[in-house]
C-alpha cells in the first residue's frame, strides 16, 4: 500500500506537475521548524552518553580518550542517524498525518479534486520530496551536536582530550554510507506512512486525533524498523 502510494504519487507528479510553493512549505514546515528540536534533543543525547561511556571507560581503560574514536563511528554509524530519525519522526509524523487528516475530514481533499486537482501531486508529492530533502540535513545537524557536545563534555567536565571524541580514525566507506543510506530512508519512510495515515482519515474531529496518533507510531516503528534492516543490509553487503 505504502509502495502503491509513493509510485501514485511520483506518476502524479509527473503527469501533472508540483506546486513548488507547497514544495517550499513542507520543506519549511519538515527542515526548518524541526532543526531546534532535533540539534537540541541531539545535545542531550551526546550528553547522556558521554557520562556512560565515561563511566565504563574508567572503569575498564583509565582514560576516557581512548574510547572517543570509537564513540564517533557509533554515532555516525548508528545512534546520529536513528536518534535524530526518531526525533524527527515524532514531530513530523504529527504535523503531516493532523493537517491531511483535518483536510480529509473538513472535505477540503473532496473539494481540491472538484476543482480539477489531485492530491497526490500537490499535498503528498511535495512532503515527500522535502522529506528526502529535510530529513539528512536534519540528521546531519543532529550528529554534529551530539559529536560536539561529547567533544565538549569530554574536555570540560572529565579532563580529557575531547579532540579524540572528533577523531575520524575508525570512520570506513560502510559507516559514509550507512549513515547517507539511513538517512535518505527515513526521510522517505516518514512521511509516507504519516501521509498514508492523515489520508485515511474518516468521521469527525476525533478521526484527525486518531490519525495523528497513528502518524507518530507508524513514523516511529517506520525509523525503527528501516533501521534494523538496513543495518542487517549493509552487514551482509560487507559495509
Amino acid at each position: 500500500m505504502l509502495a502503491r502510494l509513493w509510485i501514485r504519487a511520483l506518476r502524479a507528479g509527473f503527469e501533472r506537475g508540483m506546486p513548488r510553493g507547497e514544495l517550499a512549505r513542507a520543506l519549511h514546515e519538515i527542515g526548518f521548524r524541526s532543526l531546534l528540536l532535533v540539534g537540541g534533543g541531539m545535545s542531550f543525547f551526546g550528553a547522556v552518553m558521554l557520562a556512560h561511556g565515561a563511566a565504563q571507560a574508567r572503569r575498564v581503560v583509565g582514560d576516557l580518550a581512548v574510547v572517543g574514536p570509537a564513540y564517533f563511528e557509533l554515532t555516525l554509524r548508528e545512534l546520529g542517524p536513528t536518534l535524530a530519525g526518531l526525533l524527527a519522526a515524532v514531530r513530523v509524523g504529527a504535523a503531516i498525518s493532523a493537517e491531511l487528516a483535518s483536510m480529509e475530514v473538513t472535505e477540503q481533499i473532496d473539494a481540491l479534486r472538484m476543482s480539477a486537482g489531485d492530491p497526490l501531486s500537490d499535498l503528498v508529492l511535495p512532503r515527500l520530496l522535502a522529506g528526502v530533502i529535510a530529513f539528512p540535513a536534519l540528521i546531519i545537524v543532529g550528529t554534529a551536536a551530539s559529536a560536539l557536545t561529547g567533544a565538549l563534555l569530554a574536555t570540560v567536565v572529565y579532563g580529557a582530550d575531547g579532540a579524540a571524541f572528533l577523531d575520524a580514525s575508525l570512520i570506513t566507506r560502510g559507516d559514509i554510507v550507512a549513515f547517507l543510506v539511513k538517512s535518505v530512508g527515513y526521510g522517505l519512510a516518514v512521511p509516507l506512512v504519516s501521509a498514508s495515515s492523515g489520508l485515511a482519515a474518516r468521521g469527525g474531529p476525533g478521526a484527525i486525533g486518531a490519525a495523528t496518533t497513528a502518524g507518530v507510531v507508524a513514523s516511529c516503528v517506520a525509523v525503527l524498523v528501516l533501521d534494523l534492516a538496513l543495518s542487517g543490509l549493509l552487514f551482509w553487503a560487507g559495509l
